[in-house]
């Protein structure tokens, strides 16, 4: 064979099976980031370790996905209820001990684990088209099974949640005002920007196809359901949007764009020094007052 020839076919053979290479490690990111069964860890905190009782609700989406939670009524019988969302790879847990005070100010808190996460059932997680089945049939049952308590309902969100609760919000008239933490701008910002921070992935050629076996295995394009795209619907009613200044994974800068696209009323709070998902620990005192003046103000 002419050396020349044996070199080109060498070079074709090499890019080849990078190329395959390349297409196997996106199909298997792109399960790794719909399937999080590592993701999934057990509870550790109970209401009743804050001194609420509470009960264990169930409840199932529309495409038959259980859904596991609790609801903490509040000792004055009050008909206004905050629905409390985690964000990605966490469960309920883990923020009910940054907002479990939120039922000292006379409101019922509904607490309840996303698909795949925590205890509830389901295998796939898709960062966000759906979750909001999730966040649906959780306001979906309260209505059904305590109306008494759904005078009034809030929505509050950590990074995943976040997302939700602002999309739930702009198709559901009845909620009437949102907190969003860390929530991020687009799904295919958050992608991008998860696969650099953690893996230092540069966005082309990888990313662009990640996004394509995600979109191919949903069988929808979950981009079209980013918050920028949403949180304008929800106007008139109130938006609070909560970041960290130093959010390494979600750049506060995000934050800005989402406050610069919803309608009034709207308030937004930069948390200085605090990264991704540390707005409470961080904020402090000053966290729980700005969250708590909120939903008093407006739900």
């Amino acid at each position: 064979m002419n050396p020349i020839l044996y070199v080109v076919f060498a070079v074709v053979c090499v890019l080849g099976v990078l190329s395959l290479a390349l297409v196997y490690a996106c199909m298997y990111t792109a399960k790794k980031v719909l399937h999080p069964a590592s993701k999934r860890k057990p509870l550790d905190a109970w209401p009743d370790q804050f001194g609420m009782p509470y009960e264990n609700v169930y409840f199932k989406t529309e495409d038959k996905v259980q859904i596991k939670g609790w609801f903490i009524p509040s000792e004055q019988e009050s008909d206004k209820t905050i629905i409390l969302m985690h964000s990605w790879g966490m469960n309920r847990s883990d923020i009910l001990k940054n907002t479990y005070f939120l039922h000292d100010l006379g409101f019922n808190l509904l607490y309840f684990d996303f698909r795949a996460l925590g205890e509830s059932g389901g295998k796939t997680s898709s960062i966000g088209y759906l979750e909001l089945k999730d966040i649906a049939s959780a306001v979906q049952f309260m209505k059904e099974t305590r109306p008494q308590f759904c005078g009034k309902i809030g929505l509050y969100g950590l990074g995943l949640g976040g997302m939700a609760a602002i999309c739930e919000a702009a198709r559901n008239p009845e909620i009437a005002c949102v907190a969003a933490e860390a929530s991020y701008y687009s799904f295919r910002r958050v992608v991008s920007r998860w696969a650099w921070v953690h893996h230092k992935v540069p966005y082309f050629p990888v990313v662009p196809l990640v996004l394509h076996y995600i979109r191919r295995y949903l069988r929808i394009n979950p981009e079209r359901y980013s918050p920028k795209y949403n949180i304008p619907k929800i106007a008139p009613r109130p938006v609070f949007i909560i970041h960290g200044r130093y959010d390494n994974l979600i750049p506060a800068a995000q934050a800005k764009m989402l406050f610069k696209k919803a309608g009034e009323p709207k308030e937004i709070w930069l948390v200085p020094g605090a990264k991704h998902n540390q707005c409470a620990e961080v904020g402090g005192f000053e966290y729980k007052q700005r969250l708590a003046d909120f939903f008093r103000k407006y739900l």
